[in-house]
């Protein structure tokens, strides 16, 4: 690895900061993207990411992966039921967490590194649960979020294809990057069967507000399951469509 990266603690979350090759040359600012997970995709992918990178197939970036308390809190916008018995309720603290990601997380990795602070140089981006935060944070903060990776993200969730539908469309500064692989759901019972169509849905919805091939990138794969492999496989091209 030729960039640098560094873990550190702030105000209980676990953060993992990977600066590019560059960092430090006089003059040099960077865009920056937040992950979900802990970063779980950008660990999968520090070489393929940097050869892209060396090749001008992708900027130089600034990655912050941030690690969740309880993802079915942190990354659920409104509480729901649990899907099966004896499993724990959905807390839908996802704006809160989002809240602490804009005016404390965000603040102090501008202050500390040699970011790009504007919406156009500031990406969010997670898988499933963490896509589904991704997305929701593109409704609650479009001034900060213009770069929008969601990787399988959670389009199942009780009321949040309603939601989209419900949201103005006037978001023209955000690129956004949307992948499902075809057997998602293939072998649930619950709602989580119907991952594939509904995302479809999202990808029409977001379509009809606007959002054309410029701004709009969705992708599938035939073998696709729901799964990390997956979703480190698609978290290049992710970054390749919001920044390339």
């Amino acid at each position: 690895m030729e960039g640098t990266y560094r873990r550190k603690e702030f105000n209980g979350r676990r953060l993992g900061i990977y600066t590019p090759m560059s960092y430090g040359q006089i003059g040099r600012r960077y865009p920056v993207v937040y992950l979900q997970d802990d970063g779980e995709m950008l660990e999968d992918n520090f070489n393929y990411l940097e050869h892209l990178i060396i090749t001008k197939e992708l900027p130089e970036l600034i990655l912050v992966g941030i690690s969740p308390h309880d993802r079915n809190h942190d990354y659920t916008p409104w509480p729901s039921p649990a899907l099966m018995s004896g499993w724990r309720d959905f807390g839908g603290g996802g704006g809160e967490y989002l809240s602490e990601l804009v005016h404390s997380i965000k603040p102090c990795i501008d202050s500390g590194y040699l970011t790009l602070p504007g919406p156009e140089h500031t990406g969010i981006c997670g898988s499933s649960f963490g896509g589904m935060i991704s997305l929701y944070a593109s409704y609650l903060y479009p001034d900060i979020f213009g770069r929008i990776g969601l990787i399988s993200a959670s389009f199942w969730y009780p009321g949040l294809v309603e939601y989209m539908r419900q949201q103005a469309a006037d978001r023209p500064d955000q690129r956004i990057y949307m992948y499902v692989g075809e057997l998602e759901g293939l072998y649930k019972t619950n709602i989580q069967r119907q991952m594939v169509p509904l995302t479809r849905q999202a990808h029409t919805i977001l379509q009809d507000q606007g959002f054309d091939e410029r701004l709009l990138r969705f992708e599938t794969s035939p073998e696709g399951t729901h799964d990390r492999a997956f979703f480190s496989r698609q978290f290049p091209a992710a970054l390749k469509w919001m920044f390339g």
